[in-house]
This record gives C-alpha cells, structure tokens and sequence, in this order.
C-alpha cells in the first residue's frame, strides 16, 4: 500500500494552526490540543493498520512556516510485520525561519523476518529549530524474538540553511553481525536516538543538565554537542517504556531553555 500524509502550519494572531493537510489510508491526523489558545500545536498521527506490513511505502510531508510551533506523536507503537519484499518510508520535513518542530513518534517493533528502510530529511531555515526522537526495540522480546528481523536502516540528514550539519545511519543486519556485540549495542536491546538543535540555546549549560539527569538511570548514554549549536544524545537500555518516559523528561528539560 502507498500512503501519503501531508501537513501544513502557519501562525495566525500568535497561535500555530493548520494550514492544510492531506492523508490517506491508514493514517489520520489528529489536533490534541485542549487549551485552543496555545501557541503549540499538538498533532498526532493514527494509524487503522496494525503496523507496517510487505511492500507499504508510507510517505510523510511536514511544513511549518514561519513562526510555527508544531509538536507530532503517535498512536501506539510501529510494528514491522514479517515481509518478503521489504518496506519503505521516507519523511521531509521544511522548518522556516524561527519555527519549531518536535516529533517524538513510539519506538518501533521489528518481527521475526522484517525488513524495513526509513529516509529523514530535514531543512532548517534561519532560527529555525528541531527536536527529534528515535527509539529502537530488539523486536517482540516476550516471544522470543531478540535481533530475529532480516534489515534495518534509518537514514536522518539535517541541512540548516542549505548546509548539511547532521547525518545518521543506523543499520541493523544479524545476519552480518550480532547488534549486542561490543562496539554495538554494547549488550543493550534497545536505543534512543534523540537531537536537537537551535542556533541560540546555551547547549553547554543543557548538556551539564541533560548529565545530572541521566547519570543515575542505570543506562549507558553519551551525549555530544552537535556540528550546529545542538546536542545529540544516545541511550542504551533494555525497555522501551522507560526510554519513553526518559525522552519525555528530557524535552521537558529542553523546553526549559525558551522554546
């Protein structure tokens, strides 16, 4: 199945609205927001699929112009069923000047036999910023199924102003190597892939934060100053409700910051 979402933002008398929006089957966007004087707009997307299945090609579009203050989750979690041919997703995402965008989506969940390829690309322009999650499962645990999919590969570029400042590539392949091995997942199950960038946050004063945080969570993390004034931060752990409620506490630190 092909399936497309495409969302639009744009600010009127100080409160971030949509614009326009466009989506098929399986998805549904959704506006959350309870106080509808809120500058933040909060949107999150629904699925009537039980998850990503053989040969879906799923396609995202995210717009916010000037101004926009956008926040995205998800229903539930991404399931990646068993496939034979492999599936495809591919997110863009234009960020105009002094707009924001936090898109913080439930981890994902390979099965036995999945393969499964994600493009992100994101533009930032002027004073523009983002706030961007990932978090990755070993696949169903409780039945067995530990690093039991056939491929992974999530690819994520920032370019700000037209320069490339971020790239990632995490690719998974049991077949060719064991992801709990030493210089991998170090014996973790799980990760959480989080960054964020804004040209003028002190990001020095939130790292020293972000470590007083993490340093007694019983994980392995790092956390480094990006290529463009921002922070990336890895976490390895072995579930993902609590890498979850992590990543929802460290946006809660990095809101603190102005956003």
């Amino acid at each position: 199945m092909i399936s497309k979402v495409i969302v639009e933002s744009e600010v009127k008398n100080g409160i971030t609205q949509l614009k326009s929006v466009f989506f098929n089957t399986p998805f549904k966007v959704v506006d959350i927001r309870e106080d509808k004087k809120k500058p933040l707009l909060e949107l999150i997307l629904m699925s009537s699929s039980p998850g990503v299945l053989d040969g879906d090609e799923l396609y995202f579009e995210y717009i916010l112009n000037e101004n926009s203050q956008l926040e995205i989750t998800t229903q539930s979690f991404q399931r990646l069923f068993t496939m034979e041919k492999g599936a495809f997703q591919e997110t863009k995402v234009l960020i105009k000047e002094n707009a924001f965008l936090s898109y913080l989506p439930h981890p994902s969940v390979p099965h036995k036999g999945s393969d499964f390829k994600s493009n992100n690309t994101i533009y930032l322009e002027k004073n523009a910023s983002v706030l961007w999650g990932e978090i990755f499962t070993c696949g169903r645990k409780l039945k067995g199924e530990v690093f039991e999919f056939t491929k992974m590969q999530s690819l994520t570029k920032v370019y700000q102003e037209d320069k490339l400042v971020f790239f990632e590539n995490l690719y998974l392949n049991p077949s060719e190597f064991n992801p709990i091995n030493l210089g991998q997942l170090e014996g973790f199950t799980h990760q959480l892939s989080l960054f964020f960038l804004h040209q003028s946050i002190d990001v020095k004063k939130m790292k020293s934060e972000l470590d007083l945080f993490l340093k007694d969570k019983n994980c392995v993390f790092g956390i480094s100053e990006a290529p463009a004034n921002g922070l990336v931060i890895k976490i390895l752990y072995n579930k993902a409700e609590k890498l979850m409620s992590w990543m929802k506490e460290i946006t809660k630190i990095i809101k603190q910051y102005g956003l």
